[in-house]
């Protein structure tokens, strides 16, 4: 780069700080004598500019903060900066946004801005693929699904977000978007975790999970297991699983006959057993067999898909039925059910970019996986599910779909 060149794209960046800090929420909240960091949600956004001041002073601060990183994005190009720098011209209005230098370096969050950065890519996405239009009529079926059951919007940004980032690096490797895309979808995700976990939105009241609430958050990684398969062969994975299997089989088995059970379960064990599993084999046995009959039955790809569905639904199931459970259903709860099966779509569109099985057979695997959970009547899912959907799938990929 030129000296003069260098000089443009400094003063670009500079000029991005600059607009980005501009918050017309302080501003008019200012204009109005309310400090809008000290009330509502106590950020300096649309959502708090909207309950606090208003749709008058909402719009307006919308908009501005919506399209401020994409005016500085135009600026910069006009100005003949090149595309790289001129989108990190675009950054630059986020950090404004979020570390303004009159207040402080105490803004809003910005995602509005980021907001208006994540539209512009997406539009370019559709420009070079039409037919990547579609697939967010699948992420939509996603995100009503979540909005439903949680009734909440942040919480969708940490479920969707991510997805959408994979999509775009799947259809479209090497887009010199793809980097800026991520960065924002990382802040957007970001921030909107943050706002969850500050706002307490997930609230679990149930004893048993709130003792063993570890157990659903360690579930997601038995995928190590399939991760192993995937790059083993299946007797090698058999042994694998068969030894830690085995190992918990005869720990279950000497708790059952010790004459010191109960003394062992109470000193030592008692926190890993929820209290319905202190008589008969635990979850995590059960679970394990269950994993080592599938590998053993099916072919790999089958038997990865119909487990992988069972990790993620039963840990989704878990949390959103116990969070969100409005209608009852048995001993399931109808939130549950849909969270499992939201969390099959969103587990389905990796699994097929990633494993080599026909969309009819993935799709016969997804839709019988909640089913079949739904539908256990107190018989371990762990057992059935995998099993049952694995069934399901092989039947297909015989009759040739």
């Amino acid at each position: 780069m030129q000296p003069f060149e260098i000089f443009i794209t400094i003063l670009c960046i500079l000029i991005g700080y600059i607009i980005g800090s501009v918050n017309p929420a302080y501003f008019f909240g200012k204009y109005k004598g309310i400090n809008l960091r000290e009330v509502g949600t106590k950020n300096l956004g649309t959502a708090n500019t909207y309950w606090t001041l208003g749709f008058r002073y909402a719009a307006p601060t919308a908009f501005y903060d919506t399209f401020k990183s994409l005016f500085v994005i135009l600026i910069a190009l006009l100005l003949g900066v090149n595309l790289f720098f001129a989108h990190i011209c675009g950054l630059m209005t986020i950090i404004g946004h979020i570390f303004p230098f009159y207040l402080r370096f105490r803004g809003g969050q910005g995602v509005a801005a980021a907001t208006g950065m994540l539209l512009y890519y997406l539009l370019n996405y559709f420009i070079l693929n039409f037919f990547y239009f579609f697939f967010m009529f699948y992420l939509i079926l996603i995100v009503i699904i979540f909005t439903y059951i949680t009734r909440a919007g942040n919480l969708l940004s940490p479920l969707v977000l991510p997805l959408l980032g994979y999509s775009v690096w799947v259809t479209f490797p090497g887009n010199i978007f793809n980097l800026f895309f991520t960065i924002i979808l990382a802040h957007i995700t970001g921030i909107g975790t943050y706002n969850v976990i500050k706002r307490r939105m997930v609230k679990i009241e149930d004893e048993n999970f709130r003792t063993h609430w570890w157990r659903v958050a360690a579930r997601p990684f038995a995928t190590l297991f399939l991760v192993f398969y995937a790059f083993q062969p299946q007797t090698n994975t058999l042994f694998f699983i068969g030894v830690i299997s085995l190992f918990f089989i005869i720990f279950d088995i000497y708790r059952f006959i010790h004459k010191q059970a109960d003394e062992l379960i109470t000193t030592k064990v008692k926190a890993l057993l929820r209290k319905n599993e202190m008589k008969k084999f635990s979850s995590m046995t059960i679970f394990l067999v269950a994993l080592f009959i599938t590998i053993l039955l099916f072919r790999k790809e089958v038997a990865i898909v119909s487990s992988v569905f069972l990790i993620f639904g039963d840990s989704f199931g878990k949390v959103f039925g116990l969070a969100y459970g409005r209608h009852k259903l048995h001993d399931k709860s109808l939130e549950g059910t849909l969270a499992y099966a939201g969390s099959v779509l969103i587990m389905g569109y990796i699994l097929y970019t990633t494993i080599p099985i026909s969309l009819p057979v993935l799709i016969l695997g997804g839709i019988s996986a909640p089913v079949v959970e739904f539908f256990s009547m107190g018989v371990n899912d762990n057992l059935t599910v995998p099993l049952i959907t694995g069934s399901i799938m092989t039947v297909a990929l015989i009759t040739g779909l």
